[in-house]
Order: C-alpha cells, then sequence, then structure tokens
C-alpha cells in the first residue's frame, strides 16, 4: 500500500489539472484545453502505473489483462469524459447566474446517468477481469479505481459550488 500512498500526492496535483475547468473563481485563469488534456493524460498514465505496481502481475497475466484495462478503461473515459462536459457546462451556467429549473432537472438526469454507465461498464467487464486474473486481483483493481475514482470526485466536491435554490 505504500505505493498508494505515496502517490496520494501526485494525484491531487493531477486531479486539479485535468479538472482545472472547474476551478471558476476570477482569481485563476481557466487552463487551455490542451493543458487539460495533458493533465488528464498524465492522470491515465498515473492509474496504469499504480495498477502495474500494485497488482504485479505474472507475464501470462499481464499479456491477457492489458489489452482488456485498455478497452475497460476507454470505455470508463468516454462515460467521464461526458461527466467532465456536465460539469464544465454547470460552471459556465452557475458563472453566468444561468440556473433554472429546467436546467437543474436535466442536470439530475445526466449526473445519475453517468454514475449508472460506470457501474454498468464495470459490471460488464467484471466477468472477463474474473476470466484473467484472480479474484484477489479483481478486487483490488476494483478496489483501487474506487479510491482514485472517490478521491477525484472529494476533489471535484470542493471545487464545484452547490446549487443556489433562491
Amino acid at each position: 500500500m505504500k505505493t498508494l500512498h505515496g502517490l496520494h500526492r501526485l494525484w491531487i496535483l493531477l486531479i486539479s489539472v485535468a479538472a482545472g475547468f472547474t476551478i471558476h473563481t476570477a482569481a485563476f485563469a481557466e487552463p487551455q484545453s490542451d493543458e487539460v488534456e495533458q493533465g488528464r493524460e498524465m492522470i491515465r498514465e498515473g492509474r496504469i502505473e499504480l495498477v502495474r505496481s500494485e497488482l504485479h502481475f505474472t507475464d501470462a497475466e499481464a499479456d491477457d489483462f492489458w489489452p482488456l484495462y485498455t478497452r475497460y478503461r476507454e470505455e470508463t473515459d468516454a462515460v467521464q469524459d461526458r461527466y467532465a462536459a456536465m460539469i464544465k457546462e454547470y460552471l459556465r451556467r452557475y458563472d453566468d447566474a444561468d440556473l433554472t429549473n429546467e436546467y437543474a432537472d436535466g442536470l439530475i438526469d445526466t449526473f445519475l446517468a453517468t454514475k449508472y454507465e460506470l457501474l454498468d461498464v464495470q459490471k460488464k467487464y467484471l466477468p472477463e477481469f474474473r476470466a484473467v486474473i484472480p479474484a484477489l486481483k479483481v478486487a483490488r483493481l476494483f478496489q483501487l479505481e474506487n479510491k482514485l475514482n472517490a478521491e477525484i470526485d472529494a476533489q471535484l466536491a470542493l471545487m464545484v459550488p452547490l446549487v443556489d435554490p433562491s
């Protein structure tokens, strides 16, 4: 677990860069899209390195696992891209004082839909992961994914302002 703890600071930095589009106060300049993409790529690479260092695959396991994990991450990244776009749109509308009840209804639906989609991707790939690596490694993989996603969500929760219903 030392590796996970050691990467904690790196993740906070990477999350801040990747989620930089959520910084909406005048005190910070919004990052350029290439900076955001670079940050997201750093997170992807860091995630791969973390999985590699924490799961200790045999050569045979690695041969079967990595192509599968790549497909899994492509699907989860696509859902997370939609989630990021939702947050960016929310912040734009928040800053423009353009939040309406109709928009809030759609926002709630989109938020929940992305959460369900992520679970659907995990459920889809679970039997495939079980087929190529032992159950303890599958469990650890899902724990790592959950921890990393929780860190990202926690950072976003700090940066995204609450809706003002008044």
